[in-house]
């Protein structure tokens, strides 16, 4: 007791003595407590004020120049100015317009345009007058820390023993206070030149506003005389023929100057005519097998001038009127031309014919600005006489068609009543709805006509460069080209359509552009559960995964066609590369997409565990099946190309999946079992390591025969199937005595188990006609049958029955002792025949 009590008293004044010093650890400066001399960190001493001082002073050189490059305001001011003449030029214009002209809705939409334009270049200054400002203010809280320190230093060298250098510090602070001056001075000009900017900015939208009013209003709104009004009737006089006439006068025509400046993009397009004729008639036999350029190998002359017209024109600066209608002359034809050469339905090429006229006529009457009156009468005339038009059109294609409702059927009606709404709204006066209507309509006709035929040239080109002889050399195209050349047409399909539908949205007049309906409808959203859904964000996810894909598809077949031959893999050692590799691609290829859009990684941690609770509820099989099938991929008990035994049905493995195996039988049925049962059942697989097989064929002979003879027999079937190995030969053996036969088995190896029962066949035959030949018979099980009692009346009838009436039953005689020892003979009956030696197979 005394031991421990000292024990405990040792233990106690160590943890006492513990206790003090993490106290006083804990009071200590290395635990964060500071001396009163150390609460404050030092300024440095006199020493170091001069050389600081330059440092400032070369500091505050570099910070006036970057305050003077932010404070230059002469580009921003400038283009200030320039935006606010544009806006003083674009209001008159923006009365003017308000007129119902043919050609009012594309000024306005043209006006509205630029006045977007200058809104988007008002909002870019905001930004980068914001930016300069937010840079300033950083750059004064510096300079204001600066000063602070520097009055603080001073202040901490003054006293009786040191001599402070005074003007070095005055000098310090007053650069300090030139600085910040500046940096005053400059916020003050960008704050200014930010009012203005925004002044204009609301003065733009505010134009913006009454434009977009004009628009919609004029679109449904009453904005002409009535065809019935006596007012629409009156300005039909002597002043509207003037006006006509001075129409016509006032076309531009064809300068000398301009021919002189820009007469050289006419030569280039005449030379450019002639190089694509001559190239295309030059390569016409080469292209003869390419199905989608017949259109253009038969006109090489208008496949010529539509180029030249159409791409060429883009490089003309403010062309005259009479030289633009010259040069959409050539190019509205050609392109009719062409796009007939594609149709073969009669009625299809007149109506092209038709809306081509119509076309060139409308912008010639444009050209030489028809008055209101005119034009709108015009329009209403041809309304009329299309309705009836399109409609026998329709009739007729229905009637050549036997009756079937086509496409073009359709579209001709659907035209007819569109012609029918434009001329009721034209006759109520509503001459802005009616110009749109036409004017659209005929957009998407010709829209549709041109992506028809850039789809027939860019698909032709597909097929022309993927058959030169610089690809069929790679066997990876001669494999796969074709399902390559289908996927490329269908990307190429795509793209077209979706160009086709920004441009018919343009058309229609719902944006103003290309590149706003794009915008536009990439900024569509949708939010659930506070997550946002953008198009855009739809976009990049599906194109990453498209392109995932088609990489893996791309990848995968390289090594099948060009990889795997050449190191000679095993066909299942392939599949099972060519399918981590796929699924490995693709979840790269998802995973990058969600990185793209915004998701983080780490949030599918969530569904991780979301997964794993749906996998311990109801997806167990699933998941089973999931991992049984990579345990077949890397463990590859199986592969694609075995002869395999799946619940007794014999069938071989076509495709390995990661839920389940495709197997197909002997019958040509295809079974589908889950990978599970391949991996924790039995499985007999007949080519797992070899094909080698052996087929044992059970023969019996009847009792007496001669058994060398048999043997013989077995071996020469055996030996003169070309199938069976010679290398183990054939064995044939005497297995025993059975009840009817006597038991005989031959045994023969064959080099592929898919021949196991057309070997057996063949084998089989041989034998029994050689049996045959040698009078070896194959007996069949019979039976004694005794009848222990009969009835009397049975027995009386058959002692009265007539001879030769074989009515009798089957047992006619009665047995009562064994076989051949009877008092009265017994009747032998045979109760069935049967392959003797027959049994079940291997």
């Amino acid at each position: 007791m005394f031991k421990i009590a000292v024990k405990m008293r040792k233990a106690l004044l160590l943890s006492i003595l513990s206790v003090f010093l993490l106290l006083r650890l804990a009071t200590s400066p290395l635990f964060g407590q500071e001396s009163p001399a150390q609460s404050q960190a030092p300024y440095p001493g006199v020493a170091e004020v001069v050389p600081r001082a330059s440092q400032l002073a070369e500091e505050g050189l570099l910070a006036r120049e970057r305050i003077a490059t932010l404070s230059d305001t002469a580009t921003v001011r400038g283009q200030l100015d320039a935006t606010l003449q544009q806006l003083i030029r674009m209001e008159p214009q923006l009365t003017d317009v308000s007129e119902p002209l043919a050609r009012g809705f594309d000024e306005m939409r043209e006006l509205r345009g630029r006045l977007a334009d200058e809104k988007g270049n008002l909002e870019n200054n905001l930004d980068r007058l914001s930016a300069r400002l937010s840079e300033l203010e950083e750059m004064g809280k510096s300079w204001r820390a600066k000063k602070a320190f520097w009055e603080s230093w001073q202040t901490s060298l003054q006293g009786p023993e040191i001599r402070v250098p005074l003007e070095e510090f005055q000098q310090a602070i007053g650069t300090i206070d030139d600085v910040l001056r500046s940096a005053s001075i400059a916020s003050e000009r960008l704050v200014q030149l930010q009012k203005d900017t925004a002044d204009l900015q609301g003065k733009t939208v505010d134009m913006l506003s009454r434009i977009e009013s004009l628009i919609r209003g004029q679109t449904f709104s009453k904005v002409s005389h009535s065809f019935a009004s006596r007012e629409y009737l009156q300005q039909f006089d002597a002043r509207l023929w003037s006006q006509v006439r001075s129409g016509i006068a006032g076309v531009e025509g064809i300068s000398p100057g301009f021919l002189r400046d820009q007469g050289w993009i006419a030569v280039l397009q005449i030379l450019l005519v002639f190089i694509l004729a001559g190239f295309i008639i030059h390569h016409r036999p080469r292209a003869e097998e390419t199905e989608e350029w017949q259109f253009i190998l038969h006109h090489p002359w208008a496949t010529g001038i539509f180029v030249a017209f159409s791409t060429l024109s883009l490089l003309y600066s403010e062309a005259p009127d009479l030289w633009q209608l010259l040069l959409w002359l050539p190019a509205a034809f050609s392109a009719t031309i062409l796009m007939c050469a594609l149709l073969k339905n009669p009625r299809k090429r007149f109506t092209i014919w038709l809306l081509a006229t119509f076309f060139v006529l409308s912008l010639a009457l444009r050209t030489i600005a028809l008055p209101l009156p005119l034009y709108r009468l015009y329009l209403a005339l041809l309304s009329l006489v299309g309705v009836p038009l399109f409609l026998l059109l329709a009739a007729s294609n229905q009637r050549a068609r036997q009756g079937q409702l086509t496409g073009f059927t359709v579209t001709l009606r659907i035209g007819a009543a569109v012609l029918l709404a434009a001329f009721l709204a034209q006759f109520a006066g509503y001459s802005t709805l009616s110009f749109r209507l036409i004017e659209s309509s005929l957009k998407t006709v010709i829209l549709g006509l041109f992506a028809f035929m850039t789809v027939k040239l860019g698909q032709g080109a597909i097929d022309f460069i993927l058959d030169q002889q610089f690809f069929r050399r790679w066997r990876f195209f001669r494999r796969f080209g074709s399902e390559l050349t289908t996927r490329l047409k269908n990307v190429f399909l795509a793209l077209i359509v979706a160009f086709t539908s920004l441009y018919l949205l343009e058309a229609w007049y719902i944006f103003d552009s290309l590149a706003e309906a794009w915008s536009k409808l990439l900024s569509l959203s949708l939010t659930i559960a506070e997550v946002s859904i953008s198009v855009e964000k739809v976009l990049v996810v599906g194109l990453v995964l498209y392109l995932s894909i088609i990489a893996s598809w791309t990848i995968r077949n390289i090594l099948e066609a060009e990889f795997f031959p050449r190191r000679r893999f095993d066909r299942g050692v392939r599949d099972a590369i060519k399918k981590l590799l796929h699924y490995s691609l693709v979840l790269i290829g998802f995973l990058l997409a969600m990185s793209l859009v915004g998701v983080e990684l780490k949030n599918f941690a969530v569904l991780a565990g979301a997964f794993g609770i749906g996998i311990g509820f109801g997806l167990q099989n699933i998941v089973n099946n999931f991992v049984s099938g990579l345990i077949l991929l890397f463990e590859r008990p199986i592969k694609v190309g075995d002869m395999i035994v799946v619940d007794n049905e014999w069938g071989t493995v076509r495709k390995i999946g990661l839920r389940s195996t495709v197997v197909t039988t002997l019958e040509e049925s295809e079974i589908i079992v889950p990978n599970s049962v391949l991996v924790a059942e039995k499985v007999t697989n007949w080519s797992l390591t070899s094909t080698l097989c052996r087929v044992a064929i059970p023969v019996g002979v009847a009792y007496g025969s001669d058994v060398p003879l048999v043997l013989r027999i077995l071996v020469e079937a055996g030996k003169e199937n070309a199938a069976v190995l010679d290398d183990p030969e054939p064995s044939p053996l005497f297995r025993g005595f059975g009840d009817s036969s006597l038991d005989f088995e031959l045994r023969v190896w064959i080099s592929d188990v898919r021949d196991r029962f057309r070997v057996r066949s063949e084998i089989c035959q041989y034998i029994d006609r050689r049996f045959r030949e040698e009078g070896v018979e194959i007996p069949f099980p019979q039976r004694d049958l005794h009848l222990r009692s009969v009835d009397a009346e049975v027995i009386r009838d058959l002692g009265n029955q007539p001879p030769g009436k074989n009515s009798a039953p089957s047992s006619r005689f009665i047995s009562t002792g064994e076989k051949g020892k009877d008092k009265r003979p017994a009747q032998k009956i045979a109760t069935g025949r049967a392959k003797n030696g027959a049994s079940r197979e291997d």
